[in-house]
């Protein structure tokens, strides 16, 4: 009697009638009596015939190899054992070298050394039906999927604050969690105030007693963290970084969630930081005895003139660091810097020479990398026409063109996002330099006739490391400010090049 072994296979997906591990062990049984084979060993797998690396397949096929004699796979259908061709391969080299015959039951085909090229061609389109259903049913998730998505469905775990349901039809919906969703609410509430940390609002959690779902304890920093940056809280889901509107309940409004985006990504170090009020050194100025950031206030005296003091926030604890009025620290810098930031316009007209090497410098790396970008961007492009190339000669299977497609598009994303950058930077590169022209003779008058929000941008792109300390600003000047600084003539100049027009230190 010739040996046999069994193979009985369903994937974690797949649980139809008739494909059961029962109903297929059973079938293959009555097949192994009734044509007398030697049942050898049962093989029942779960996993996927199109994804992964099959090891319980490869084990099989390891095992019926390692015989000294000629052995039967039986399966119930072309399918239990293939879903694609790359199993074809080694499976026909075992044919065509007498170790294994293929016994398909409902097929009612039988493949061995001898077999006709008839069978092998039913054999091939067994395989094809079976990779052809595998296709059609990925495609068909992903337009419902797609269909979903596009009506605002979510079709994944409710976030806190929500719960999956299913209504009177069965179907699959999302509603507003009773116990929970004022309370994810209030968290967005407190966290937008700026005075608490996400350490505080574990402790908040805690208070109003919010639990997860599932687990039923009380939030981490993390699960907090995920709620605040989650969009699906303002009424839009983010499915693959791209956010659609759904059709459920928001919970908070868009401008509140901003907000907490801002407090998040690290705009704001400390409580005032967050207040509605612009403040010209707000953020931008830390204290030089602890390192905590200075903050701004406004303070209304009894005759009703406001005046603004800058101060430690003491977030590390006290410090002996005083309060001082901003008026006295913006008469420090006019009078350190403003007034000795006036360059002759035959000087400037020195810069501009001087500078013009380096934006044709500027330019000319910008073209070279927006070559190299685009260049890069082909080949992309002539690698997509390859691998479907590859998917319709059957070398790779639907999956791994999936997965590789998806890195060559994430990939020309990345490079077309880099040449926009660089495009927008080479048509502004003139424009800023101009600009800096102008802020080097004109800083003082500039400042003065500037908006609060335009008086931070000069006080930024001047200086660096801005400390407080007894009552005065420390910093750094930034280049090429700090050359500029008490510049009288065109001598002085020149004397700071060197042959290569550049700052010597």
């Amino acid at each position: 009697k010739m040996k046999a072994v069994i193979l009985a296979r369903v994937s974690s997906r797949e649980q139809e009638n008739g494909m059961s591990i029962d109903a297929q062990l059973d079938n293959m049984k009555k097949y192994i009596q009734r044509t007398g084979l030697n049942l050898l060993k049962i093989f029942q797998i779960t996993e996927s015939s199109t994804r992964g690396d099959r090891k319980k397949f490869i084990e099989m096929l390891s095992f019926v190899k390692s015989q000294n004699e000629k052995i039967v796979i039986v399966a119930d259908t072309i399918d239990r054992i293939q879903r694609s061709f790359k199993e074809s391969i080694e499976l026909d080299e075992l044919r065509k070298h007498d170790q294994i015959e293929l016994h398909f039951i409902r097929e009612n085909l039988v493949l061995n050394q001898e077999s006709s090229s008839a069978d092998l061609m039913r054999w091939d389109f067994g395989v094809m039906m079976a990779k052809s259903y595998v296709g059609n049913l990925r495609d068909n998730v992903k337009r419902s999927m797609a269909y979903n998505i596009n009506q605002g469905m979510w079709q994944h775990r409710a976030p806190i604050g929500y719960l999956n349901k299913r209504n009177d039809s069965n179907k699959a919906i999302i509603i507003i969690d009773p116990d929970r969703a004022y309370k994810v609410k209030k968290l967005f509430e407190l966290y937008t105030t700026g005075l608490h940390t996400l350490g505080d609002m574990t402790q908040v959690c805690k208070e109003i007693h919010l639990t997860g779902v599932q687990s039923g304890r009380f939030l981490t920093k993390s699960s907090i963290h995920a709620i605040l940056k989650n969009p699906f809280y303002y009424g839009v889901m983010c499915v693959k970084g791209k956010l659609y509107p759904h059709t459920y309940e928001p919970l908070i409004d868009k401008p509140m969630f901003d907000k907490c985006q801002a407090i998040l990504n690290g705009k704001a170090t400390n409580k005032q930081k967050y207040s509605e009020k612009l403040f010209i050194f707000r953020g931008l100025i830390k204290c030089a005895d602890c390192g905590c950031t200075i903050s701004s206030d406004t303070k209304i005296k009894p005759n009703g003139k406001s005046y603004t003091y800058l101060s430690c926030s003491h977030y590390k604890g006290n410090c002996t660091q005083k309060a001082v009025n901003e008026n006295v620290i913006i008469e420090q810098i006019r009078n350190e810097i403003f007034d000795k930031l006036s360059v002759p316009d035959d000087v400037l007209k020195e810069i501009r020479n001087c500078l013009r090497d380096s934006l044709k410098a500027e330019s000319e790396y910008v073209q070279s990398t927006l070559t190299g970008l685009q260049a890069s961007y082909t080949r992309n492009i002539e690698k997509k026409s390859r691998l479907l190339d590859l998917l319709l000669d059957n070398s790779i299977t639907k999956d791994e063109y999936d997965k590789k497609l998806n890195e060559i598009d994430e990939s020309n994303y990345n490079i077309q996002k880099q040449i926009d950058a660089h495009t927008s930077a080479d048509k502004s590169f003139g424009i800023t330099l101009e600009s800096l022209m102008v802020l080097s003779s004109h800083a003082g008058q500039l400042f003065e006739s500037s908006e609060v929000s335009q008086k931070r941008e000069i006080i930024n792109l001047l200086l660096s490391n801005c400390t407080l300390k007894d009552g005065k600003v420390q910093y750094s000047l930034r280049k090429p400010f700090d050359a500029l600084v008490n510049l009288t003539n065109r001598l002085t100049w020149l004397g700071q090049l060197d042959s290569n027009q550049r700052h010597t230190d």
